[in-house]
This record gives structure tokens, C-alpha cells and sequence, in this order.
């Protein structure tokens, strides 16, 4: 404890017990219970998906909040070990934990490992008066929980952008979903290897004369935009980690023969991706809930890291073989000397290509590099480079996972890019001194794929049925969104001819809708309306409701109708034969 001085339980005027820390009531002196209905009523009617107490004084706010909702997860963040200790003693504690909602952590490190598993879905904060001048653990604290709130804040920005071309890839990845195997049967099957890690950053330039050499050296993973610079050295990565879903990703393997490179993938990567690799495929598990149903019928592939940026996902790949040791090389996570990629890739290219008399390449470099607030950071060279709140992301990212017990050991053999906690320098002199293993690393390669099980020809099967299966329970559910948005209009027109409000006809509509087996499947395109009313949306009159409750139906009701579409579409391909699945596949618009 830091600050808190002497901790004095004293009776409140209304006879509960009341805490004062430091000389200052952490609780009201009169009515302690009233203190904490007032403070959190209102958050209490909006039912948050999870909220972060920072304070747990004697218990009196998550006691609320467990009594005034029904779901809301309460994460209670408490570093004074003389405030829990008190609390556990007067029985508070416990009492509220048989409710089986609470977390507590004591430290921001905890914190961090637990918001992802209980805040995922969005949270909101309330801090007890008087409790962060205890601690300095609060401070730290509200980092993480606002590096959280970012992340959370990107991905939803990105479901936005990109969640109906998710499902339409899906949608048309089934053959690839049919014939790849899962990341599990990767497990440890290099476990004494060290992997070197390419990503694309302008560092990746200092070693890319001496990459040949390190090959010899290294089991080779590149991320997608790395591949091209490492071709061009006469490297073929052994891992290539491709994860996007856009067309304009794939140019980075244009006229690409990475023979014998691997891929590691998601479902719904941009079907082009899957054509353009000779070697076997290998998929992580979906994080979306169309991905989870279809691994439903077929068996899960296997999950890898996913921090918002393709380098974390080849990290984790590293992880799950069993790598001795990670070497990272153009991991810049920032611009060195104002750039954005090292000068082969295809984004280097692109930015040539867009420079015109009138707009220079520097010029769109420049635009790309300021677009999201950049500042300085510490670079791992002991200077300074820019970064922005996107590459934020990503670098408590790798920092959380390096620090975790038993991450493999990681290094940098480049220099210039953005110093990451846990990461400490390797030469490339001390690099070059390992042992020659190519010989060994190419034998296992070869056992990896000799090992692989034989093709399960009956998972196109499946598929299909599971794509019909479905598209009729999307269609049931549309039908149902359908009926509960023409419920509510006229609900709407009721109230604005002067008429009661009746909003039981959608009770039975929204226990229908609330148990349905595709609910979670049709519900992944509205999330943005999701969080609205989590966030209070909906709670301030009638009229709110009603528009809360109509624009939740109608997205509800375009949702499912986008899935079904694209699910009958995909019905149709996966009926053909493969070779029409392939033509229909490689076009420009995915």
C-alpha cells in the first residue's frame, strides 16, 4: 500500500459499516448502501456488458450492481492488500463471489489477462471515490483498461469495415475449409528449431542481403507482405501467415512461386490467397460465429493469437511449433525515418505507383503516417521513432504475450523499429555464428507432411449439409426479425396518434429471437447497434426505445438476410465441381 495510512471501519449513521482510508471516507458516513444506488442506477439500467470497479472498499458498489442486473460481469480492481484482507474478513467478499460474476485483480497485470476474457463485448469504469490516490497500481491500471478500451474500439471499427466481406469470403472459402488442416497438427512439431519472424517494416531492409544466410540457420515464417522481399533474396519462407480478407492484400503474392512455402490462414482470407500457395494449408479456428458453426460439423482447426495485426498471429504460429527462440526482423510497429514499409514490398510499390506530378509518394507516405494521431515512442536502438494508436495495439499485444510463463524467448535482429518490452537484441555477427541446420529443418518438414492424416473425404459433405442447415435457420430468424420490426412501427404510430403503448406483442417475438440456435450468427453484423444500447441507448424515454428497439430489428432482419444469400450461394459452388469452385473463386472483387 502506498498511501492508504491507517484503514478505520467506522458505523454509518443508518448502522452499516463505512471505510475511511488516509483520513477520507471511502463510503458515505450517513447511508453507505444509498451511496452506491445513487452513484450507479443509471449504469445499473443499461445493464453493461462488464464494468471495472476501480475500488473495492467494503463491497457496497459491486454489491449493487450484482442486485440490480442480471448479467453484467463486475471486474473489481484492488490493489490494497489491507482493503481486501478487511473485506474478506467482514464476509463481503465472498458473499460476493457466490454470484459467480466477480473477478477481482490485485495488480494491473492480472487486469490485463482478465478484461479480454470477461470485457470483450465492451465495458464501462466507475471508480470509488478516494481510492486511486492509494495506490500507484491505479495509474497503471487505467492504461490498461484505456489500451482495452482502444482495442475494443478498433476491432469494432473493423467488424464494421469489413464484416460482410468476412462472411462472403467464408461463404466462399468452403473448399479450402474442406481440404486444410488444422494449426494443432503444428503443435511443437519444430520444438528445436529457432524461428526467425519477417515482417515487412522498413527495418526489414538491413538484413535482407545476409536473409539467405540466416535461412540456413532459421525455420523461416513471413507474413504475408514479406514474402515478395524474401523471394527476391532467393528465400522461400517455410510458414507464409496470410490472414487478410481484402483483394488489394493479395498483390503482395503476384507472379509468386514460393514453392514449398506452407500457409497458415484463415477461413476467411480472401479466396485468392488460397491459390496462390503450393504447399499444404493449414487454418486457425474462426473468431466469428459463421467460421465456429461451419468447424462445428467439420471439427475445430485450432486457434492462434489474434492482436489485431498479421505479425501476431505469426508470432503465436512461432509459439505453437515450439520454437526455441523467436528472432524478429522488420517488426517495426512505427515509421523509422518516416516510412511505412521496407523498400520491396508491394506497399512501397503502391506508393510509387500513386505519386504523380502533383501528389509525390513522399506525399501519400506522409498522409498514410499522420491519419492516426501519431507520437513519438522509444525505439529499440535507444532514439525515438512515430507510431500511432493502430500500431498501440499491437504492442501491448506482444508485450502481454512475451511476459506470459513459458513464451518462447524473443529477439530483434533488426534495429530502428519501436523497443517492445521483453524483446532484447540479437546481432546479425551472433545470428550468422549458429549452426547450419537447413538439412534438419527441410528433413522435418518433410515428417510434418508425411504425417499428416489422410484427407477426410466426407468434410465437403458435411459442409454442404451444414450450409443448408443453416440458411433455413437464418431465414427463420430474418422472418422473425421481420415481424418483430413491423411490431415496433406500429408500436411507433400508436404513440404518435395518441394512443397507450403496448409493447407485449414483442415479448413472445423477442424470446424467440433470444434463444434462437443462429441468434449469434445474425447478430455479428449489427454489433455497432449492440453497443449503443449496452451503452445506454434506448434507456432515456419511450420514443428512444422505440428507435432503439426498431434499428435492432431492421439490422437484425438485413443481417440475416445477407448471411442466408450468401449462404445459398455458396451452396451452389460447393455443389460443383472443384475446378468451377476455382474459377469462380480468383476474381478481382472477391
Amino acid at each position: 500500500m502506498d498511501a492508504a495510512g491507517d484503514l478505520r471501519l467506522e458505523t454509518a449513521t443508518n448502522g452499516s459499516l463505512t471505510l475511511i482510508a488516509a483520513g477520507r471516507y471511502l463510503h458515505s458516513r450517513h447511508n453507505p448502501e444509498r451511496d452506491a444506488s445513487r452513484a450507479l442506477e443509471a449504469a445499473a439500467r443499461r445493464e453493461p456488458a462488464a464494468m471495472v470497479l476501480f475500488g473495492l472498499g467494503l463491497g457496497y458498489h459491486a454489491d449493487y450492481l450484482i442486485e440490480h442486473t442480471e448479467s453484467t460481469r463486475i471486474i473489481v480492481f484492488e490493489p490494497v492488500a489491507e482493503i481486501v484482507a478487511i473485506t474478506t474478513e467482514h464476509g463481503s467478499l465472498a458473499r460476493l463471489r457466490q454470484s459467480g460474476r466477480l473477478t477481482l485483480a490485485t495488480d494491473s497485470r492480472s487486469l490485463a489477462g482478465i478484461l479480454p476474457q470477461i470485457a470483450g463485448e465492451g465495458f464501462e469504469t466507475f471508480v470509488l471515490p478516494g481510492t486511486e490516490r492509494l495506490s500507484n497500481e491505479y495509474a497503471a491500471a487505467r492504461r490498461v483498461t484505456d489500451a482495452f478500451s482502444r482495442r475494443l474500439e478498433i476491432n469494432r471499427n473493423t467488424l464494421q469495415r469489413f464484416g460482410r466481406l468476412w462472411v462472403r469470403n467464408l461463404c466462399r472459402n468452403l473448399d479450402a475449409l474442406a481440404h486444410a488442416y488444422g494449426v494443432t497438427t503444428l503443435a511443437g512439431s519444430f520444438s528445436d528449431v529457432p524461428v526467425l519472424l519477417l515482417a515487412a517494416g522498413p527495418t526489414l531492409d538491413q538484413i535482407l542481403p545476409i536473409l539467405p544466410d540466416l535461412a540456413r540457420r532459421y525455420l523461416v515464417v513471413a507474413v504475408d507482405t514479406a514474402i515478395a522481399p524474401a523471394l527476391r533474396v532467393g528465400v522461400h519462407p517455410d510458414f507464409a501467415v496470410v490472414v487478410d480478407p481484402q483483394y488489394w492484400n493479395t498483390r503482395h503474392l503476384d507472379r509468386m512461386k514460393a514453392k514449398g512455402t506452407m500457409l497458415v490462414s484463415e477461413a476467411s482470407a480472401h479466396p485468392r490467397v488460397f491459390q496462390s500457395f503450393g504447399a499444404q494449408t493449414f487454418l486457425c479456428s474462426s473468431v466469428f460465429p459463421l467460421g465456429r458453426a461451419f468447424e462445428e460439423s467439420i471439427g475445430r482447426f485450432g486457434s492462434l493469437g489474434a492482436g489485431g495485426s498479421v505479425a501476431t498471429t505469426a508470432w503465436d504460429l512461432a509459439r505453437l511449433i515450439g520454437a526455441t527462440e523467436i528472432t524478429l526482423a522488420g517488426l517495426d510497429l512505427g515509421f523509422p525515418a518516416g516510412r511505412t514499409h521496407c523498400r520491396s514490398s508491394y506497399f512501397e510499390h503502391l506508393a510509387l505507383l500513386s505519386g504523380t506530378r502533383f501528389t509525390t509518394a513522399e506525399s501519400v507516405v506522409f498522409r498514410y503516417v499522420w491519419s492516426a494521431e501519431p507520437s513519438p515512442i522509444a525505439a529499440n536502438d535507444g532514439g525515438e521513432i512515430l507510431s500511432d494508436r493502430r500500431m498501440e495495439v499491437y504492442h501491448r499485444w506482444f508485450t502481454e504475450q512475451i511476459s506470459l510463463p513459458g513464451a518462447p524467448p524473443t529477439k530483434t535482429i533488426t534495429v530502428g523499429g519501436a523497443a517492445i518490452e521483453g524483446v532484447t537484441r540479437l546481432s546479425p555477427e551472433l545470428a550468422l555464428d549458429r549452426p547450419v541446420q537447413r538439412d534438419r529443418i527441410d528433413r522435418r518438414r518433410g515428417d510434418l507432411l508425411r504425417a499428416l492424416p489422410a484427407p477426410d473425404g466426407r468434410r465437403r459433405g458435411l459442409l454442404h449439409a451444414r450450409t443448408d442447415e443453416l440458411r433455413r435457420l437464418l431465414e427463420d430468424l430474418q422472418g422473425a426479425a421481420e415481424e418483430a420490426a413491423a411490431a415496433v412501427r406500429r408500436i411507433r404510430r400508436d404513440r404518435l396518434s395518441g394512443q397507450s403503448v403496448d409493447f407485449s406483442p414483442l415479448v413472445p417475438l423477442d424470446r424467440h429471437l433470444g434463444r434462437h440456435p443462429a441468434g449469434a450468427i445474425g447478430s455479428f453484423l449489427i454489433q455497432e447497434a449492440i453497443s449503443q444500447i449496452r451503452s445506454g441507448y434506448g434507456s432515456a424515454d419511450v420514443a428512444e426505445q422505440i428507435d432503439a428497439s426498431l434499428k435492432m430489428y431492421e439490422g437484425l432482419a438485413d443481417s440475416t438476410a445477407y448471411h442466408a444469400e450468401e449462404l445459398k450461394r455458396a451452396s451452389e459452388r460447393i455443389s460443383q465441381p472443384l475446378k468451377i469452385m476455382s474459377v469462380a473463386a480468383d476474381n478481382n472483387g472477391g
